[in-house]
């Protein structure tokens, strides 16, 4: 399948989620790697991935990761970016300066983002607004460097090849039992965003 827009989703914890996006023609599966509540350990990533093919995998890093754990994730060929925001970007510093970001943030902080482009290797920008922002700022982002939005905040997933935007996210979520899931949203989008 063929997609009209570039497509992240996050928050991937189970292999159903994340073969049924690849096969819908997502480019982005977003990982939150870690022992916390609402992430997985680094090794159900590596037989997750193992199983899917198509879209990059990006780490989604969170402040609870231990430096042992970043240290083998980022050393693992599967994680292609790492998502964070701009304050764990300052505080993890060098150890993130020759990988590929992605950088969620919102449109408040583009000034002091703007100024760090020379620095990190930020790839795509990630809107964690929750309002819909103003689309004239974000043009002028976007031309910058590529920004994902939220789906939520897209009025018309139909008319989204006239937002100035480089793509959407959206978000997967637990299964139950393995196999058993409910696609009924992510298949709406995915029918909408499908070329014709």
């Amino acid at each position: 399948m063929q997609l009209k827009t570039k497509v992240k989703v996050g928050n991937i914890t189970n292999l159903s989620d994340a073969r049924y996006c690849a096969g819908m023609g997502v480019d982005f599966l977003g990982f939150p790697i870690g022992d916390a509540d609402g992430q997985i350990p680094f090794e159900t990533f590596r037989e997750i991935v193992g199983w899917v093919s198509g879209p990059a995998f990006v780490l989604e890093y969170s402040d609870t990761m231990n430096d042992d754990d970043f240290d083998k994730v980022t050393e693992s060929t599967a994680i292609q970016h790492i998502q964070l925001n701009y304050n764990q970007l300052m505080q993890l510093g060098a150890k993130v300066e020759n990988e590929s970001l992605i950088l969620l943030t919102d449109l408040a902080e583009w000034s002091v983002i703007k100024s760090n482009l020379s620095t990190y290797n930020i790839q795509y920008l990630v809107l964690a607004e929750s309002k819909i922002p103003e689309w004239k700022l974000v043009e002028e982002i976007n031309s910058a460097i590529n920004v994902l939005v939220p789906q939520h905040l897209i009025e018309d997933l139909d008319e989204i090849e006239s937002f100035p935007i480089a793509g959407i996210l959206l978000e997967g979520s637990s299964e139950d039992k393995p196999g058993q899931k409910d696609y009924d949203h992510l298949a709406t989008v995915f029918e909408t965003l499908e070329v014709d």
